[in-house]
């Protein structure tokens, strides 16, 4: 009986334990594309470059018109486009300067946010700001010796894709 005890407990807790394994789990191959990518950023400062999506979206829906675009850069905010933003991989923290154009509710030309680079089921991610620099999760494409890629995927199916360079 002792046995048959001990079989059923052992049973009932390996299937706890395999049910608690997490969903977000990385494979090695995107966990390491992750650490390469944060030795990648760290003590760069970059900006961004291009705006696009993979299919034509109508990106401003609360209007009259629909517009069925892929180049985005018309629509990326002014502020945006002269941003510099260098990351700090040990603190988490992206430190942008806003330079000639500045978001309406920061008048710092120097402020910090929070931003983290990992990996989970669905692959590399950096967790970063969207243009009112408010947290927005995207999701790496790419990195090279001159920028990156990252995408957000847009509801319709699309990919909205965001390209930063580095600053010389």
């Amino acid at each position: 009986m002792k046995i048959v005890t001990y079989l059923a407990v052992a049973l009932l807790a390996t299937g706890v334990l395999s049910s608690c394994k997490k969903d977000d789990d990385a494979s090695p191959e995107d966990k390491q594309k992750a650490e390469e990518f944060k030795s990648f950023v760290a003590a760069k400062q970059f900006t961004l470059v291009d705006y696009y999506a993979d299919k034509a979206i109508d990106y401003v829906e609360d209007d009259a018109e629909v517009k069925q675009e892929t180049d985005l850069w018309p629509y990326v905010s002014n502020w945006i486009k002269d941003d510099h933003n260098v990351f700090d991989v040990s603190s988490g923290k992206v430190t942008i300067t806003q330079n000639a154009s500045k978001f309406s509710t920061i008048s710092e030309d120097v402020f910090t946010r929070d931003f983290s680079i990992g990996a989970d089921k669905s692959g590399p991610y950096l967790d970063f700001v969207n243009y009112q620099y408010n947290p927005l999760k995207y999701r790496l494409v790419n990195f090279t010796s001159e920028g990156f890629t990252v995408y957000v995927d847009w509801h319709s199916g699309a990919k909205v894709f965001s390209e930063f360079k580095v600053v010389p």
